[in-house]
């Protein structure tokens, strides 16, 4: 006996609920940012940010959070425009650019002129949201110029609360937590140390 109408229409309508139910939303892609800062004075430098170490647990498209002590979770439709080890470096360039000395040019190594006077070196070690929802930045940078001398070495621990739990909040805390590891930098810039 032929289907009727009635019943066609009704199955239709579970086919087209089932399939939507299934359907993957749209991820939505984040990038950092780069924020204001106090250039220091001195003289103009040329400067070149060296690709980035950054930990492998956070080397992936998704963004990675800490949902315990031991446990990440992966938002697996929230992920970084672009390799978040190259990101980190090509913002942490425009951070630097902006609280260098005025006239100063800093540039990735992608852009390396090989005539850059200071190097600046960044391993990564945690770069994440904590279980509840501080960011953390650990990480060890190394100033070195080209002149020679010793490089300064310096580690640090930085947090930063979101404004809100939104992921779009977590991003711009972590755009301000490198903010704050580029004046940290800076800073250390006139007391790098220099040839005798």
């Amino acid at each position: 006996m032929p289907m009727s109408c009635t019943r066609r229409g009704l199955l239709g309508l579970v086919i087209a609920a089932s399939l939507s139910a299934c359907a993957s939303p749209a991820p939505k892609v984040y990038t950092l940012v780069t924020v204001p800062g106090t250039a220091v004075g001195g003289r103009p430098v040329t400067a070149s940010v060296a690709a980035v170490d950054i930990a492998e647990y956070l080397d992936r498209p998704q963004i990675v959070t800490r949902s315990g002590t031991v446990e990440l979770g992966v938002a697996e439709f929230e992920r970084w425009g672009e390799p978040l080890g190259n990101m980190v470096q090509r913002v942490l360039a425009e951070d630097l650019t902006r609280r260098f000395p005025a006239g100063s040019v800093v540039t990735t190594s992608r852009t390396l002129s090989g005539d850059e006077a200071v190097t600046v070196e960044l391993a990564v070690a945690r770069f994440d949201s904590d279980a509840d929802g501080t960011i953390i930045l650990a990480a060890q940078w190394r100033l070195q110029r080209k002149a020679g001398g010793r490089a300064k070495i310096e580690t640090a621990r930085i947090t930063r609360r979101p404004a809100d739990e939104t992921k779009a909040a977590e991003v711009q805390a972590m755009s301000d937590t490198l903010g704050e590891l580029a004046d940290r930098i800076a800073g250390g810039l006139s007391a790098a140390p220099k040839r005798r």
